[in-house]
């Protein structure tokens, strides 16, 4: 298959990378230290950090402020100096040629599987210490959202811990509450045969003719899997669990609505949010850093304006499963004091302060509970951001898998999806699915 063939040349040039790369640097960062034994001695002061980051606009404006006050206020005189790098898969390039040259920043924002590759190469400091760390470390990590705290220990690695999260999106339903009360509900649907029963009776009252628009994407596929209280990673980071029970029953559901005319596919890139907007669909499901544009849609909504929110994906669960997800920032191997500062700063940005600044610059979930303490205002300005946050402090909160290949198999199974939407059998499909993410998994693990 071409897919694996191009994983298998990418990896080769990782691993030429990783040791080009780790000749040049192991003996200057001390590598070989564990614990808190490599920070002993370790001197920040007057380190100079470049941050490798994606944000353009207000977020790019908001986060350069807050990186100047960073400068003009650590006690240790470090220097950040942020750039922006394009996108992630810009981002991701360039560090695969600076992993290949020994050139490469001090830190970076990464997903968790873009980490797994530059891990490969063995590129990346284990922040296993620096977080644990009685002086230098968080100073309570109860504090964090489990699900957030925990996305960048990568089971692949040994339990490396690969990264540290800045902030955080989640997958949510979003739905139509006028819509809902006119149909005799209460409210969103809590379990899945609510979810069915509903969007069979909005279709036949939507201009559309259905109820939903189906999201096929991986992640969708992940939140639906553990919506059931299954996942779709295998123990101890042997492979994948695509083959299983709660995945077929989520596929026949799909199907049946799909079949019976009920729900379509997205036609168009947003168009779920555009079919929200019009009041042609009464669910979508999509990431919370979606709210601001949902409310451009219904606001510019060609059937008149409606209350809307939103809710946990339906579950069967004791509680709501939230799959959360966004990129991370990594630290790769450079010097001691560098990689120390470059955490320094990691750790000033997720204080609680910090934190709530970002919120209001960005829109995105902050990675600690405490944090609401300061949202009172922002809360009152943004009623759904609160409903999304909500969720957070009532459900579950789990992400995908962090592996080296990931990439390749959210494609595997978003096109799995497609076909058995298209009338692929589901038993062949979903078992076809796992056997070719566990070959992805086998070729890309070190």
């Amino acid at each position: 298959m071409k897919l694996f063939k191009h994983i298998a040349i990418l990896l080769v040039m990782l691993l030429v990378a990783g040791t080009a790369f780790g000749a040049a640097t192991t003996e200057e960062s001390g590598s070989g230290s564990t614990g808190a034994d490599m920070l002993a001695g370790v001197d920040p002061s007057g380190a100079e950090i470049r941050f490798w980051h994606n944000h353009t606009r207000e977020r790019e404006d908001g986060l350069m402020q807050m990186v100047a006050r960073f400068n003009e206020t650590n006690e240790w005189g470090i220097t950040v100096i942020a750039e922006n790098q394009g996108g992630y898969s810009d981002i991701y390039n360039k560090m695969i040629t600076g992993l290949a040259g020994g050139e490469v920043p001090e830190l970076v924002v990464a997903y968790q599987n873009q980490a797994s590759g530059y891990q490969v190469a063995e590129g990346l400091t284990d922040l296993t210490a620096y977080v644990e760390h009685p002086t230098w470390g968080v100073d309570d990590p109860s504090d964090f959202f489990s699900g957030f705290y925990l996305a960048d220990v990568n089971a692949q690695f040994g339990n490396e811990r690969l990264g540290f999260p800045p902030n955080r999106s989640a997958e949510v339903m979003y739905y139509n509450q006028t819509w809902l009360e006119r149909l005799g509900y209460d409210g969103p649907p809590q379990t899945w045969d609510e979810f069915e029963e509903i969007v069979m009776a909005a279709a036949a009252t939507s201009p559309a003719g259905v109820g939903y628009q189906i999201r096929t994407n991986a992640s969708n596929v992940y939140s639906m899997v553990k919506s059931r209280g299954g996942d779709i990673a295998a123990p101890g980071g042997a492979g994948y669990a695509y083959n299983s029970p709660e995945l077929r029953e989520s596929m026949e559901l799909m199907k049946r609505l799909y079949d019976g005319g009920y729900a379509t596919k997205i036609a168009e890139r947003f168009g779920d949010q555009t079919a929200f907007g019009n009041q042609q669909v009464i669910f979508t499901m999509g990431s919370t850093s979606g709210l601001p544009f949902y409310e451009l849609a219904v606001d510019a909504g060609e059937n008149g304006t409606f209350e809307w929110s939103v809710a946990p994906i339906p579950y069967t669960t004791s509680a709501p499963q939230v799959n959360v997800y966004g990129a991370s920032v990594s630290i790769p191997e450079t010097t001691p004091e560098q990689q120390l500062a470059a955490w320094l700063f990691v750790r000033w940005f997720t204080e609680a302060e910090q934190q709530a600044e970002w919120v209001n610059i960005s829109n995105y979930f902050p990675v600690r509970y405490s944090v609401a303490d300061g949202l009172g205002s922002y809360f009152e300005e943004n009623p759904r951001y609160q409903d999304a946050f909500s969720i957070l402090q009532t459900g579950d909160s789990s992400a995908e898998p962090p592996y080296a290949g990931y990439d390749e198999v959210r494609d595997l199974a978003e096109a799995a999806f497609n076909a058995i939407l298209d009338g692929a059998d589901i038993a062949e499909t979903l078992a076809e699915l796992d056997a070719d993410a566990n070959e992805v998994h086998e070729i890309a693990s070190p």
